[in-house]
């Protein structure tokens, strides 16, 4: 197995959505990870969450989610 697809099963297992790195700074999900191409060693575990909205995301919330270390309140 290669390490992507070690970190996706475990991800899996455990119940998260994808990586993210320092909140709303950067994220992937399960479908798409590791898109830089390296196993990042600052990425952690999160959960895929509505984008915050302008004042909290670094594409002046023109994105449509983030990943975080939060889960969505009400489900998940």
């Amino acid at each position: 197995m290669t390490i992507e697809e070690i970190v996706k099963a475990w991800l899996e297992s455990n119940g998260y959505d994808g990586l993210f790195y320092d909140n709303f700074a950067c994220g992937c999900e399960l479908n798409d990870l590791m898109p830089c191409g390296v196993p990042y060693l600052g990425c952690s575990a999160g959960y895929k969450v509505p984008c915050p909205g302008p004042e909290k995301c670094e594409n002046d919330g023109d994105c449509p989610w983030h990943i975080c270390e939060t889960k969505p309140k009400g489900g998940g």
